[in-house]
C-alpha cells in the first residue's frame, strides 16, 4: 500500500510541475526527484495558500483571480489532500481536509466530470472531519 501511496505522490508532482510550467511559474529541470517538492514549495509561495484558505469563497478566488480550470482545481484539491495527510497538527490537517472538500462541492455543483480517484480523496479525507 505504501508503494501505491508513493507512487501517486510522484504522480501528482509530476502534474502539478506540467501545470505549474504551463501557467509559467516553474522552469524545466533535469532532477525528477525534486519535481513533488519544487512543484508544491512554488505553488504555496506564489499562492500564499493560507491566506487563500482564509478567505470565505477561496475557490472562486481561484477561479476568477487566478485562472483555475476544473482540471487545475482538481489538482489543487489532491495538493490540499497531501498537505492534510503531512500535517503536523490535527487542526492543519482538518482545515487542509475541509478546503480539499470545499473544492470538490464546487466541481460537484459545476458539473465537473466524475472521478475515480475524487471518490477515493473524499474516503480518505473523512476521517479529519469525524
Amino acid at each position: 500500500m505504501e508503494d501505491f501511496i508513493l507512487r501517486e505522490i510522484d504522480k501528482i508532482g509530476v502534474l502539478l510541475r506540467g501545470m505549474l510550467h504551463k501557467i509559467g511559474i516553474l522552469r524545466r529541470s533535469d532532477a525528477p526527484e525534486t519535481v513533488g517538492p519544487t512543484a508544491k514549495t512554488e505553488l504555496a509561495d506564489r499562492l500564499d495558500i493560507e491566506a487563500l484558505l482564509a478567505e470565505e469563497d477561496f475557490v472562486s478566488v481561484l477561479v476568477e483571480r487566478h485562472g483555475f480550470g476544473p482540471d487545475d482545481l482538481e489538482l489543487f484539491a489532491e495538493l490540499l489532500a497531501d498537505l492534510a495527510a503531512a500535517a503536523e497538527t490535527s487542526d492543519e490537517a482538518r482545515r487542509c481536509a475541509a478546503a480539499a472538500c470545499a473544492v470538490y462541492r464546487h466541481q460537484d455543483a459545476h458539473k465537473a466530470p466524475a472521478s475515480l480517484g475524487r471518490y477515493y480523496i473524499l474516503k480518505e479525507l473523512a476521517k479529519y472531519n469525524p
